[in-house]
Parts: structure tokens; C-alpha cells; sequence
């Protein structure tokens, strides 16, 4: 089939060059008087991209040949020799720029194009490479303005004949747009612009960033991103889950007559460990650049000392924090026991037996038996007379006699082995306890109290270990009699689960005022917000 398409192609391709050989004909039949070079201002001539361009070839009268393409040019590559400077004719009235005109302000490529065989009727045309008169860059999808948040970004570049290019930055382009951009208070990470998630690098609550012009030089656009910190942060910590305990080997199985070998108990889970213990510190202060209460929010993990801060807008944004217990492990499955081996067929062997049996053999034997014949008597006459004859004939009879054979003897086959038990299942750990949370405020934060949101969570039990299925019993050898089929092995225990880990407990307090937005980001030391616990 693919041979078939091949051959139709071949063909298409064979009656289209034979069409435009005779179109060719057509047109140069008639004499070329001159040319001229078509060309569309509103393509973009660009480093390392292609244009098109095309030929109107014009009799002595005036009038223009009739040629292929839509506008009344002839294409490329036929009739015509082209030159290039700083770039290459491609087919089809395409020409590529080289790379290397890169930045393109001020450059041009030089064409040269002539019939074939007639260099007098030669055209020149220098093409101006295309270049920005602008460039900015735009967000492409929605998020929030709010440090730590990624979004989409589009580079829009407009050039100097009216053409205005967007391009998406994404993984794949990134490294060519790399060296053109600037970033202050974003990053590019996992094909997406991200805004600086510690607030504290962010300065008069404004990031961002200066795309320069890849063909001008001279030129770069701005963007700039106020936050807001409206976003619902989320902070969650939890202990780490237990390891599962392995499962047991399965037994061997028996070798002949023999026993297969017991399934291993599935190891135990190990339990959760408990989520930490959490502090969080809410103070309220009003911004004088935002103009609006702030939230500012410092949490610290009791158990490692790490901390995190947050800036929150209580119009739209919250804050929320969770402590979780690690799941527990799941208990080991049981080991398969083995399967039994086969009993051995009973001992095979043969002996020599003497039987009788009847047989129909033949006999001779002598009859006697009265036959008439005619005779010519003493007075010269025909008379009948009898006669006494003997007969020698074959009889049959039965007889018995004694035959020997050799016959098949068998032993009595050996019983097969039992299966072996299937191994228990391990049990499952429990899941650890929800740490603690406590939570502090200052008196004017307090009235913002429903923006903090606490929850702590036992982990989950690990779940128990399934039970190894017992080994199937061997079959009894073959034999006088047959040996018996091994039992089949006892199917281990399911191992039990593990009991899901209790919550913690969430404390709130009241706390002085600690933090001021300026000079000095925190009114106390962390050592004083941990004094206070």
C-alpha cells in the first residue's frame, strides 16, 4: 500500500513539473523586455527567519507576462538566477536572513535577480530588516498578587512597519529570551514567571521586571506589578509517616513426598510520628503605601526552629495552618507457603507368568465309508454294487495348553506433602497525633481573627497486612494402590490494622504588638515571640 502512494506522488509530482515545463514555455516564449521584484512590506524581515518575494517580467509594450503566482509574479528557481547578500534563496521565492545581521537595526539584505541567460535585464532590491519601535510584557493568565504566586507572561514586541508579534515564554524559549530580560522581585522557574515569595526582598511592595528589544538595542520595555496580598496562604506541617514493614518470603516448596516450607509473617508497620508543635503570631499594623490594614503573620515550628513570615491583605486574603500526624506504615503481607511435593509413584517391574488357555487345533483321521459302483457280473451283466472305502480327513478339535507372559507390577505410589501455612500479615502502625497549634494576637489583629484559620489532624492508621495463602498439597504418586494428595496449608491471618493518630489541640492567646513596617521589620525579637511560648 505505501508502494502504491509512493507511485501516485511520483506521479502528481512528474505531471505538475511537465504542466509548469509547458506554462514555462508559454511565457518565455513571449520576449522579456525587463523585470521587476515584488516584494510585501507587512512580512517581517528578521535574523535568522525567512521572507518571500516574487518577479513580474514585463514585454516591450509594457504589458505585464502572465506568471504563476497570485500577484502576477513569477516564483523563484525556474527561469530566474538569484544573488543574495546576507542571507540564502531558498524555493518557492523564499530567502533566509542570516543569523548573524543579528541586532537588525540598520541592516538590509541585497537581492540580484536576473532571466537565465540574460544578466542584462539584472534588478536590484535592498530589503530593510524589520526592527522594534516598542516592546512590553504581559501577563497571559490570572493570579494573585502575592509573593510566592506564578503566572504566564507574553513578550509583545511592534516592529517599525506596523507588525506586532506576541510570543509566549514558556520552557522551550526561554534560554533565547534569557539574556534579553531583567528581573527584579521575579523569577522564572517550571515555565512560569514567579513573584519573590519572601515579602521582606520586596521593596515599596512592587516587582518587576525590563524586557529588552531582541533587533534594537536601544530599547526595552518596563513592567512593573503592585501587590496587594490577596491570596490564601496555606502552611502545612505534619510528622513523618511510619515505613511499611516488609512482607514475608514465601516457603519453598516440598520436595518430593516432603512437606512444603511455611510463608514468613509480614513485618509490622512502624507508627506515625507526631505533626509539630505550631506558634503563630498575628499583629495588624496600617500601610501607609498600600493604604490599608495589613496582617503580618510570623509562624515558627516548635520541633525544627524554622520559621515563615507572610504579609496578608485581610480584604480577600487569609491564612491558614495545619498540623498534621504522619500516616502509619502499613503492615508486611504475609508469605505464600510452599506447595507440597508430589508423592513418588510406586516401583514398576515385571514377571514371567504361566497360563492356560483353550486352542481349536487340527487332527487326521481314517473313515470308512460305503461307496456304489457298477460292475459287469460273472453273467456278463451291469449290476451296482456297495463298497467299503477308507478316508483320511482333517478334524478339529480344542485342546488346552500353557502359555508364558510377562506382566506389569507396581508398588503402592507414596502419599504427597502437605502444603505449607501461609505466613500473618504484619500489623498496621498508628497514625501520629495532630500537634498542637497555638495562636497569638494582638488586640487590633484580633478583630481579623476569622482570617487565621488552625486545624490539626491525627494521621492515618497503616492498613494491615494481607494474610499469605496456604500452599496447595502435593498429589499422591501413582501406583497399587495410589498414594494420598497432601493437605492443603492453612491461609495465614490478615494482620490488623493501625488506629488513626488523635488530634492535637489549638490554643489562642493574646500578645503584645511586635511588628512595625519600616526601619525595622520586627518591634521584638524572635527570642521575645518565643518567650511568650
Amino acid at each position: 500500500m505505501k508502494n502504491n502512494y509512493l507511485r501516485i506522488a511520483g506521479l502528481l509530482m512528474l505531471l505538475t513539473l511537465i504542466t509548469i515545463e509547458r506554462s514555462e514555455a508559454g511565457i518565455f516564449a513571449r520576449k522579456i523586455d525587463s523585470i521587476q521584484i515584488i516584494f510585501d512590506k507587512n512580512q517581517l524581515v528578521l535574523p535568522g527567519e525567512t521572507f518571500s518575494v516574487g518577479v513580474v517580467a514585463y514585454g516591450k509594450k509594457g504589458d505585464k507576462i502572465k506568471a504563476w503566482d497570485n500577484d502576477g509574479g513569477l516564483l523563484f528557481g525556474w527561469k530566474y538566477e538569484v544573488e543574495v547578500v546576507g542571507g540564502e534563496s531558498r524555493s518557492f521565492g523564499k530567502v533566509k536572513v542570516n543569523a548573524e545581521l543579528a541586532p537588525a537595526k540598520g541592516k538590509y539584505v541585497r537581492l540580484k535577480v536576473w532571466p537565465h541567460k540574460k544578466p542584462q535585464l539584472a534588478k536590484e532590491l535592498l530589503v530593510p530588516l524589520n526592527y522594534e519601535v516598542a516592546v512590553d510584557f504581559s501577563p497571559v493568565s490570572a493570579f494573585d498578587k502575592a509573593p510566592g504566586c506564578s503566572f504566564s507572561g507574553e513578550i509583545i514586541s511592534t516592529y517599525n512597519n506596523g507588525v506586532v508579534r506576541k510570543t509566549k515564554v514558556n520552557r522551550s524559549n526561554f534560554e533565547r529570551f534569557s539574556s534579553y530580560l531583567d528581573f527584579d522581585g521575579i523569577s522564572f522557574s517550571r515555565g512560569k514567571f514567579k513573584i519573590e515569595p519572601d515579602f521582606e526582598k520586596v521593596i515599596d511592595h512592587r516587582v518587576g521586571l525590563l524586557v529588552w528589544a531582541e533587533q534594537n538595542p536601544e530599547l526595552y520595555g518596563e513592567f512593573s506589578l503592585a501587590l496587594d496580598y490577596r491570596h490564601a496562604y496555606r502552611l502545612g506541617l505534619r510528622g513523618m509517616s511510619g515505613t511499611s514493614g516488609f512482607s514475608g518470603f514465601s516457603g519453598t516448596s516440598g520436595s518430593p513426598g516432603y512437606n512444603g516450607e511455611h510463608g514468613g509473617h509480614g513485618q509490622d508497620g512502624e507508627p506515625g510520628r507526631d505533626g509539630p508543635d505550631i506558634g503563630v503570631w498575628t499583629d495588624m499594623y496600617f500601610d501607609s503605601t498600600l493604604l490599608c490594614n495589613m496582617l503580618y503573620v510570623y509562624a515558627q515550628n516548635f520541633n525544627s526552629g524554622e520559621e515563615y513570615k507572610y504579609l496578608i491583605n485581610p480584604d480577600g486574603g487569609s491564612f491558614f495552618v495545619e498540623s498534621a500526624g504522619g500516616n502509619g506504615g502499613g503492615g508486611g503481607n504475609g508469605g505464600n507457603g510452599g506447595s507440597g511435593g508430589n508423592g513418588a509413584d510406586g516401583r514398576v517391574w515385571y514377571e514371567t507368568v504361566t497360563k492356560k488357555r483353550i486352542v481349536r487345533k487340527p487332527f487326521k483321521e481314517t473313515v470308512t465309508k460305503t461307496v456304489e459302483k457298477k460292475i459287469i457280473n460273472s453273467e456278463g451283466k451291469a449290476e451296482t454294487v456297495s463298497e467299503q472305502v477308507f478316508e483320511e480327513i482333517t478334524v478339529y478339535r480344542d485342546v488346552e495348553e500353557e502359555y508364558q507372559v510377562q506382566e506389569r507390577r507396581q508398588g503402592p505410589g507414596e502419599d504427597g506433602g502437605d502444603g505449607g501455612f501461609g505466613g500473618s500479615g504484619g500489623f498496621g502502625a498508628p497514625g501520629g497525633f495532630g500537634g498542637n497549634i497555638y495562636l497569638y494576637f494582638t488586640d487590633d489583629a484580633r478583630f481579623y481573627r476569622n482570617n487565621i484559620m488552625a486545624q490539626t489532624t491525627g494521621g492515618y492508621g497503616g492498613s494491615g497486612g494481607l494474610a499469605g495463602s496456604g500452599g496447595q498439597g502435593g498429589r499422591g504418586g501413582n501406583g497399587n494402590p495410589n498414594g494420598f494428595s497432601g493437605r492443603r496449608g492453612l491461609d495465614g491471618a490478615r494482620g490488623y490494622s493501625g488506629p488513626d493518630g488523635d488530634s492535637g489541640y489549638i490554643f489562642e492567646e493574646a500578645t503584645e504588638e511586635f511588628f512595625f513596617y519600616g526601619d525595622e521589620l520586627t518591634g521584638q525579637s524572635e527570642t521575645n515571640l518565643h518567650d511568650q511560648f
